[in-house]
């Protein structure tokens, strides 16, 4: 494989994994906006996208560990 093919597919694997990890909070927010919520349920709301951001991102991590 020539290396302009090797970064690109490095790229695009990049954007793919932070696009992964994003999503939950980028869907509680634009939750947040389209109901307008400014009660305790916002909090909640945002605890949950953090912790799914979380758990994805520690799931990455675990992706790349080989055992020995």
């Amino acid at each position: 494989m020539n290396k302009l093919l090797t970064v690109v597919l490095a790229i695009l694997g990049g954007i793919d994994v932070t696009i992964y990890i994003v999503t939950p909070i980028l869907i509680s927010a634009i939750w947040i906006n389209i109901a307008t919520i400014s009660t305790w349920n916002t909090y909640i709301f945002i605890v949950l996208g953090v912790l799914a951001t979380l758990f994805r991102a520690i799931k990455v991590g675990f992706l790349k560990r080989e055992d020995d």
